[in-house]
């Protein structure tokens, strides 16, 4: 395998570059050196539009498959369907407390299945994320008739590269609701990510996550990393 240029080392992750995301196989992941004590394994490609809006990949190896996508955000528009006269409203938290409780809450609703697929890694994940959650994000709530229906949440962070990007951490939103008015709170949700992110967007999505995939390619967001953790 001819060698590959290794992007950065840290103590979480090594990151290497690709010429083209169809050559990520079983075979190129046992040819690059990724240590047994570094937990994520990342390839980084050129930014694709995956089919029908899910990216897929040719991997059989026993790992948990994460994608990034991306892009900047001047080019970005909301996904879902925005429907007259909603029951959807949106607003921000009265405070971090309130969104705080709210994405526990939802978070606790996913543990059962998080667990399940993604194992104790992604737990310890979490854990991490709520504990610096009150610090460097802002949300958007919405509800239906006072209860709540879902909420939209960016992390500004600095890129490699110094510019400035926002990553959507967690959108979560009630898949009790009718059809028309989940696209309406869909909408509603990244409309005010687009509006309110900075230069660059990015979300981290598992690879089974296809229906995140679809609206993140719906807004024009595209993969353009991968990275894999040994299960």
């Amino acid at each position: 395998m001819k060698h590959l240029e290794l992007l950065s080392k840290t103590k979480q992750s090594w990151m290497y570059h690709v010429k083209d995301y169809s050559l990520i196989t079983d075979k190129l992941i046992a040819s690059v050196d990724w240590p047994k004590n570094i937990p994520l394994l990342f390839f980084d490609f050129k930014p694709f539009r995956p089919a029908g809006g899910v990216a897929r990949h040719k991997v059989k190896g026993r790992y948990i498959v994460r994608y990034v996508f991306g892009g900047f955000t001047k080019r970005l528009k909301p996904a879902g369907k925005p429907l007259k006269n909603s029951p959807i409203t949106a607003r921000p938290p009265k405070n971090r407390q309130e969104a705080y409780a709210i994405t526990k809450k939802s978070i606790a609703a996913h543990a059962a299945a998080d667990k399940r697929l993604y194992g104790s890694s992604f737990q310890e994940e979490i854990r991490n994320y709520l504990s610096d959650f009150k610090k460097r994000t802002r949300s958007v709530l919405l509800f239906k008739n006072g209860r709540s229906a879902g909420i939209a949440t960016l992390y500004d962070n600095t890129r490699w590269d110094g510019k400035p990007c926002s990553i959507i951490t967690w959108l979560r939103l009630d898949k009790r609701l009718p059809k028309a008015e989940y696209q309406d709170a869909l909408y509603q949700a990244t409309k005010w990510c687009v509006e309110n992110a900075k230069e660059t967007m990015a979300v981290f999505s598992h690879a089974d996550e296809t229906e995140d995939h679809k609206f993140e390619t719906a807004m024009g967001l595209r993969p353009y990393r991968i990275n894999f953790r040994r299960k």
